[in-house]
């Protein structure tokens, strides 16, 4: 097979399997969130439990049946992580229109950027109408272009994304592992990579979508170094130019996704070239051809990433005026420790602790101490890590586990990508004393995803290991016993809801219905103009959620491009409020370097105090944002001739003419 039909195959399974999963996805989503549950009650997570436990009989059935054919478990791998995943947060989040946390938090940016695509798609900031993006769009553009379709307003629209989102994940997972591994050990690699996305990462499924894929990547970059060793030594072991493009496309279209995702892919990648360089170092051919692969690599992922960069790279180069980003001061208590999942007392945690235990095990060095060499050759001899010459991926000759030299592999890339991640955190560390971090946390699904991998490789092992270790006439009784406890332990996973997450969707349900009052006086107010025509200022931000206006100033300067200049915009809205007279504001607002708001949304206390919360970001701080009000007084705004004033509510809705 040729490379370019060997990369159309592979990308045509990868679409199907995205296209069932969808599906799947949708469909199990539609069915939970119609179901009449009380709220708030725990019926939906009780009824969630029951579902569990079906979904892994079956999935356990199926996967222990040798009849079970390869198109039964393709469709097992796609379809059973969909169910679980959206059937999971489906349930979760019954009786809400709104995905966790709301609009509040982060999810306002987010739910803000799909409304601004929704309404077009040219890229565009999510709140800003006059500066570059810095905000990666790809998943908010592709949901505002599927909102578009479906004639869904963003807002209401962002909810089933993001859970069919997290659905879609685990099936190409499971597409991807099937390429590395043998079917059966990639199905349960999908099922579990579902679930660990909903313990850690349901908040943001757009960089879950990327997580899921990057052990495979980090797999599929030692192999491509290994065939391209092989290709030096005239011993082929297959093509290296479908890795390199499939590595190339990943890491740009992470670029498009998710920055910080994005680099620490491009780092592991590149340790891997670097690593296999340093081993080939006498041999000037393999590392030219190695770094030639990366370079390829790079220009592929380069020329991905400019599509949306391109024009943020051009404003900075141009001399347009920028200011530091903060989002990287941003530093929670989860950020000041160590992620240690293996640690955790849960059937995950236990996963981890066998996953730390076989990587150590199977790549410890040698000439690292004669004793510890010692243990890991007995325990090698004992549980079957010994290296053979079998290096065929898609075959179940040794059950589900994958040949000797494979097991190596898939051992050295999860190990390697651990240790990337501690070492993440000691970098993340060392530049506290600067005042800022490297956004650590965003780490701790990665860490916990690649050990729980490597702990159903090992599970698998030890519970091998134990059979062919019995007595002839006990096997059965410890093979039952290890399908048993698996079982128990994967169902206790899959019903478990964090804590972080139910207290988000008590937030989602609790969250204020829509301001369709101070929506429909704007829309009055303004006559013909379309949202997306409008810059305001206002108090309640969440309306950059429900409509595609633009904002004067961004909901948190965590939030707001650089080239926005939040600091400076913070300022000049102090200055207005200076102002004494109508005519002096109206010369402000039309003096500004920046384009002026056409709509105030002010909060209204009392008679004389018409209130803009502005948010001051006082990151790394614990309180990482603090509330300054900024009082504009009605006589600024007391001309007919200047202003359209309006009270609704608690709000006024101030239109300059």
């Amino acid at each position: 097979m040729t490379d370019v039909r060997l990369l159309a195959r592979r990308g045509g399974e990868l679409l199907a399997a995205l296209l069932v999963a969808a599906v799947v996805g949708a469909l199990t989503f539609a069915g939970v969130d119609a179901l009449p549950f009380v709220e708030p009650s725990w019926l939906p997570e009780t009824f969630g439990a029951t579902l569990a436990a079906g979904v892994v009989i079956l999935a356990g059935w199926l996967l222990l049946r040798r009849a079970t054919g390869g198109r039964a478990l393709w469709l097992l791998g796609t379809a059973g992580p969909a169910f679980l995943a959206s059937s999971h947060l489906g349930l979760l989040l019954n009786g809400t229109p709104h995905y966790l946390f709301g609009l509040g938090g982060d999810q306002l940016n987010r739910v803000a950027y799909v409304t601004r695509f929704a309404d077009s798609p040219a890229l565009a900031d999510p709140f800003y109408a006059d500066a570059a993006p810095f905000y990666p769009p790809q998943w908010f553009w592709v949901g505002g272009q599927l909102s578009r379709i479906t004639g869904i307003d963003g807002w209401e629209f962002y909810k089933p994304y993001a859970i069919v989102t997290m659905a879609i994940a685990g099936a190409i997972a499971f597409v991807a592992w099937r390429w590395l591994v043998p079917a059966r050990l990639a199905v349960v690699f999908g099922l579990v990579t579902s679930v660990i996305g909903g313990h850690t990462n349901a908040y943001e499924p757009y960089s879950w979508i990327l997580i899921c894929l990057l052990p495979q990547v980090v797999v599929a970059t030692f192999l491509l170094c290994a065939r391209v060793a092989a290709a030096g030594s005239r011993t082929s072991r297959g093509p290296t130019w479908p890795l390199v493009a499939t590595t190339g496309l990943y890491l740009g279209w992470a670029a498009l996704g998710y920055t910080l995702i994005a680099g620490v892919a491009a780092l592991m990648v590149g340790l891997v070239v670097v690593i296999h360089s340093w081993r080939y170092r006498t041999d000037r051919a393999v590392v030219l051809a190695l770094l030639g692969r990366l370079a390829a690599m790079a220009a592929i992922s380069a020329a991905i990433a400019l599509l949306f960069w391109h024009r943020f790279l051009l404003a900075a180069l141009g001399g347009a005026d920028t200011e530091p980003s903060v989002a990287n001061d941003f530093a929670p208590e989860i950020a000041s420790r160590w992620p240690l999942p293996m640690l955790e007392v849960s059937a995950v945690g236990l996963l981890c602790l066998i996953g730390v235990v076989w990587l150590v095990v199977t790549v410890w060095p040698d000439g690292a101490g004669r004793a510890s060499e010692r243990t890991a050759a007995t325990w090698r001899t004992r549980i079957g890590t010994e290296h053979d010459t079998d290096h065929v991926a898609d075959t179940d000759a040794d059950g589900p586990l994958p040949p000797a030299d494979r097991r190596l592999v898939l051992a050295q890339a999860l190990g390697l990508t651990a240790v990337t991640v501690l070492g993440w955190y000691v970098l993340s560390g060392l530049r506290a004393v600067t005042g800022s971090t490297l956004l650590p946390f965003r780490m701790i699904p990665i860490i916990t995803l690649v050990l729980a991998l490597a702990g159903v490789v090992g599970a698998l092992t030890l519970a091998r290991w134990a059979v062919r270790t019995s007595p002839d006439r006990s096997r059965g009784r410890v093979t039952a016993a290890a399908v048993v406890v698996a079982g128990l332990a994967a169902v206790q996973m899959v019903q478990h809801v964090s804590g972080e997450d139910a207290e988000f969707a008590a937030e989602a349900r609790g969250f204020p219905a829509v301001p369709r009052d101070v929506l429909d006086a704007v829309d009055d107010m303004t006559g013909d103009r379309a949202p997306s025509d409008l810059v305001l200022l206002t108090s309640d931000p969440t309306l950059y959620a429900y409509r595609p206006y633009f904002s004067f100033q961004a909901p948190a300067q965590a939030y707001a491009t650089p080239a926005g200049r939040y600091e400076e915009r913070l300022d000049e809205i102090r200055s207005w409020a200076d102002t004494e007279t109508p005519g002096e504001l109206t010369a402000a607002l039309d003096s500004s370097e920046f384009r002026s708001p056409d709509v105030l949304v002010l909060t209204r206390e009392g008679s004389r105090r018409w209130v803009f919360p502005a948010i001051v970001n006082q990151m790394p701080r614990v309180q990482n944002n603090a509330r300054e009000e900024i009082v504009f007084r009605p006589r600024q705004f007391d001309d007919p001739a200047r202003f359209d004033v309006r009270e609704v509510g608690e709000r006024m809705v101030i239109v300059q003419r």
